[in-house]
């Protein structure tokens, strides 16, 4: 908990000062690549309420969407999809900085929302789409969670014959036990993750698969969006399991039956993965030599960095840049994660991102 303080502390008033001192400039030669590829998830109009960190955090308001497209534009930034990034990486074409935009899970806002301002400015953008989502099988638990920390004061329950307890009085109490909770809803190998969520939510009569409907794309939403050129539909498995509870045989299956069904629904080919949950916690070599038999051109982790050549030798583990309106309010500080300065320091001045 110590280094994460630490951590805010140097993003919250180092990095700014590098800023506006340029000497972020320093690290943009040999730290921000050929480009970066952007992480999304919602795209919504900001509520007026409290909330997790670890969930507002995710979001992102369309003003700050259309501010960060402006600025990059005037930065003489390069829009490209994720095919030409593959393109640009196997053929060492090194042309202007690009970005290219993706957005995790399939949220319905990103239809309402983002895909207006990117159809305006032209941007190409690749939506990775969970299947049970827009199945409405599954809904994103982590938001059933928020609601449930912010209208109680603690939470008692039962999970797999062990009992749990949570003060949630104040604001840190719920913030940490937002993360307590999760860790503990996701730690088990071997184990379906859906069961451990449904027993969960069971103690408080509450099916989170509701939220479905109101908070995820469905499928005419999704068919719509791939007949766009400028959009992109890619694969981020079945459930939304972290990968490396899984068995190689489940992984696989996750995967290339959540790319089937895509490819099913809007009839074009799927060449695009994203991991879900994919840090280093999370996802490392054996689930990157798993993905990587699946075959598709890119796959994208959660882990911070830039593009460079040598990504060409791991395409099925590309890094992207976290695109956070709550830490970065100025659209200018995301700069500081596109041409390098963060991603160096993150990463102890390693380029290519790999375990």
């Amino acid at each position: 908990m110590y280094k994460k303080t630490i951590k805010k502390k140097i993003i919250k008033f180092f990095f700014p000062a590098l800023l506006h001192t340029q000497a972020h400039l320093l690290f943009k030669f040999a730290y921000s690549g050929m480009g970066s590829i952007l992480m999304f998830h919602r795209i919504c109009p900001e509520e007026n309420r409290p909330r997790i960190q670890g969930n507002s955090g995710l979001e992102v308001t369309p003003e700050y969407l259309e501010k960060l497209i402006q600025f990059f534009i005037n930065k003489n930034y390069e829009f490209i999809s994720l095919d030409d990034v593959h393109k640009q990486l196997r053929e060492g074409n090194t042309r202007k900085k690009f970005l290219a935009f993706t957005f995790d899970d399939g949220y319905a806002d990103n239809y309402e929302h983002a895909y207006p301002i990117l159809k305006k400015y032209s941007i190409p953008s690749t939506i990775y789409v969970s299947t049970n989502y827009p199945e409405r099988k599954l809904a994103p638990w982590w938001c059933t969670l928020e609601r449930l920390l912010l209208e109680n004061d603690s939470l008692k329950f039962d999970l797999e014959k062990k009992s749990h307890e949570f003060q949630s009085r104040t604001f840190q109490e719920k913030e940490e036990a937002f993360r307590n909770i999760r860790h503990l809803l996701m730690a088990a190998r071997g184990e379906d993750p859906a069961s451990r969520i449904k027993e969960f939510f069971s103690f408080f009569n509450i099916n989170p698969e509701h939220l479905a409907e109101e908070l995820m794309l469905s499928w005419e939403q999704i068919i719509e969006l791939s007949k766009d050129p400028l959009i992109d539909i890619g694969a981020h498995t079945i459930n939304h399991f972290p990968l490396n509870k899984l068995s190689k045989e489940e992984i696989k299956h996750e995967v290339l039956e959540s790319q089937k069904q895509i490819e099913s629904k809007i009839q074009r080919k799927v060449s695009h993965f994203s991991y879900p949950f994919g840090s280093k916690d999370e996802v490392n070599e054996r689930e990157f030599a798993i993905i990587k038999e699946c075959g598709f051109k890119t796959s994208t982790t959660t882990r911070w960095g830039n593009i460079f050549p040598d990504h060409v030798n791991h395409l099925e583990c590309l890094p992207r840049i976290h695109v956070n309106e709550k830490r970065d309010s100025d659209v200018r500080l995301l700069s500081l994660s596109v041409n390098g300065t963060i991603p160096c320091v993150m990463n102890k001045f390693k380029r290519v991102i790999t375990t």
